[in-house]
């Protein structure tokens, strides 16, 4: 599995875990909790968008073909999320995992 796959995982976990995600990867709330949101702000317009990336992750995970700007936009914006919502240790410990 890829960086990009774990860190998407990693992500999803973390919201579900935090009953903002359910099982069918869609965002079951209008906002973010406070924490979150403050942690997000400047790399997430809205809820929305949280959500399209979800998504899009979770179908490239799926093997969904994504034309090259958008896998590498999509990236980028799963890693700084990741960057901003862990702690430097709980990435470097994904890192090790195969």
């Amino acid at each position: 599995m890829d960086e990009f796959a774990k860190l998407s995982l990693l992500l999803e976990s973390k919201l579900s875990e935090r009953g903002i995600l359910n099982v069918d990867g869609l965002l079951m709330s209008a906002s973010l909790p406070p924490d979150i949101e403050e942690k997000l702000d400047g790399l997430i317009d809205n809820i929305a968008e949280l959500e399209g990336l979800i998504r899009i992750a979770h179908a490239a995970r799926q093997g969904e073909t994504l034309s090259p700007p958008v896998a590498g936009a999509v990236r980028v914006m799963i890693e700084e999320i990741c960057d901003a919502l862990f702690e430097p240790e709980e990435l470097r410990n994904l890192s090790r995992l195969h």
